[in-house]
This record gives structure tokens, sequence and C-alpha cells, in this order.
């Protein structure tokens, strides 16, 4: 399947996607450096289809008037200068303003979650690497997805957070992961593409792009952390548990101290709460026939009285 050459499309696409990642669950500073984060996200997939797309994320930002977005803004204009000067009207890099602090219920269940990783013993070795981690992360993946098309975003390194989407293809969507857009040794990267993104992109399969921008990133990002937490649990390879281990630990890291994510509480939160939240029965906009398989792993290696009461 291939991308669409379509300037109707494209632009429909990006103008589209770039209204859903306003429609965030947050307000003040918070919503920008979302929403604008989110457009950062969107440009990558503008960059990847062409100028026409760029058009139609440049109506929205105009329109929506956005001034400072944060750290994300750099990736967002970075990318839209590749097609060209970059508008007026993009937000800058500067501070957004303050946010509040994580509550709490956040705190509580962090310290939970970081008690119950630093349980699971470390361990050394080493691993041969793999040729396609998408088919090794299926292990791990109750619900995997074979219906993926890989593009390649070798010439957008550094400038990538996320790498899986929904784009608009000849014959309709499809659901596309960008490679090459992160440096990492062997095996961070392939448990982030196999676990974490793979379950994305599960997801993805099963609801369609409304789990890509906004409020939808809750659910997007409580499930494949879910998936992660279900993998540490049940892995007995000592490498792949490190890399998980540390996954955990820098999760839970974001919510206070990360320069981009530190203006994002709640959806920093969604990789603790959310997770915690759904392995314990909550839907979280999850469907069940992901969320049931997940939950019943969960429950097999004893783990279901970790979510804070």
């Amino acid at each position: 399947m291939t991308l669409t050459r379509d300037d109707s499309a494209m632009w429909a696409w990006a103008a589209g996607r770039a209204l859903a990642a306003g429609d965030v669950p947050a307000s003040g500073a918070e919503a920008a450096a979302w929403t604008v984060r989110g457009w950062a996200e969107i440009a990558l997939g503008c960059a990847l289809l062409g100028p026409a797309a760029f058009d139609g994320l440049d109506a929205v930002v105009q329109a929506t008037g956005v001034r400072h977005g944060g750290p994300a803004a750099d990736r967002l204009r970075a990318l839209r200068a590749r097609c060209g000067p970059v508008p007026r009207g993009y937000p800058d890099a500067a501070d957004p303003g303050p946010v509040d602090p994580p509550g709490e219920e956040t705190r509580e269940a962090c310290r939970r979650l970081a008690a119950w990783c630093a349980t699971i013993p470390d361990g050394s070795g080493r691993s041969r690497p793999v040729r396609d981690p998408l088919r090794w992360g299926e292990r791990h993946r109750p619900h995997a997805t074979r219906d993926v098309t890989a593009v390649d975003g070798s010439r957008f390194a550094g400038l990538a957070w996320r790498t899986w989407m929904r784009l608009p293809g000849e014959h309709g969507p499809i659901t596309v992961v960008v490679e090459g857009t992160h440096r990492a040794p062997e095996p961070r990267r392939r448990v982030w593409r196999g676990v974490h993104d793979g379950a994305h992109l599960d997801l993805l399969a099963a609801c369609g792009d409304e789990v890509e921008f906004g409020r939808g990133l809750l659910a997007a990002e409580s499930y494949a952390m879910a998936v992660e937490l279900v993998a540490l649990a049940e892995t007995a390879d000592p490498v792949v548990r490190r890399v998980l281990k540390q996954g955990v630990r820098e999760r839970i890291g974001r919510i206070a101290g990360h320069p981009e994510l530190g203006l994002l509480p709640t959806l920093a939160a969604a990789y603790v709460t959310g997770a915690l939240g759904l392995l314990e029965g909550g839907a979280g906009g999850v469907p069940e026939e992901l969320a049931e398989p997940l939950r019943a792993r969960w429950g097999r290696v004893g783990q279901v009285s970790l979510t804070p009461r």
C-alpha cells in the first residue's frame, strides 16, 4: 500500500488531524503545549505526504493562534521548514506558562509502580538482534496486527517523537510506522518498536485515528504502557527485563522532570495511572477485545493488586 498523492486528500487529513490535536482535556498553558505537540506529530505526516498536506496544517495553526508551544514547537517549525519558509502564526518554543503539578493520586501511583518495579530482579546477558522487531514483539502483545506499512523516515532523524500514525493511502487510510527516525542501541530500539510502538499499532488497527491526537492519546499511551508492564511481569529474558524496567523508571520521571512532558502532566500521568487503571478493569477508551486478554495475562502473573486503591 502506498500513501496518497491526491492534494485534496492530503489537505483534508492534515486539517482534520490538526483540529483533533486541539481537543485536549486541559486548559491554558498545558492545552497550548499539548496542541503544539500534536501538530509536530502531524507535521511529520505532512513531510511524508507532500506540500498540500502542510497547506492544511497551516490553515489550522494560523486560525488557532497559539503563540508559545514549548519545546515541541522546535520540531514543528523544523519539519514545516522542510517545505519552505515557516508561515507567520506558527508558535515559537517559548514557555507557554505555568501548569499545575501532578496530584496526590498520580504521585501515589508512581510510588507504587516504582516499588513494584524494584521487586523485579535485574539481569545481565546478551541477546541477539532481531530482523523484525514488530514480529518479535508479538509474543508480548495479545492482539498483534500485521497490517502495517513501513515508511522510510531517516531524513527526519531527530525531528520525530512518535512514529506510528494513520495516513491517507491511495485506497483509504493505512496504518504506518516510520522507520529510521530514532537511533538507539539494541535491544532498546527493539523493545520500543516491538512492544510499545507495536501496541500503539494494534490499537490503531482496532480503533482507527481517534486514538492518535488530543484526548484520544490518553487511551493510546495507557494501553501501550499496560502492554509494557505485562511484558515486564512475564519476560524471563534478563536483557528485555532490564530495558523494560528502565522504561518504567523513565516514564515515572517524565511526570515532573521532563523538558517537554513536564508541561503535560495529564498526558504524562497516563503512562502510570492510565496503564494501571486499565489493568485493574477500567476501559479508558480501549476496546474490550484488546483490554480483556491483557488483563487476563496480568492476572496470571499475580499483579492485579498493584493499582492504587
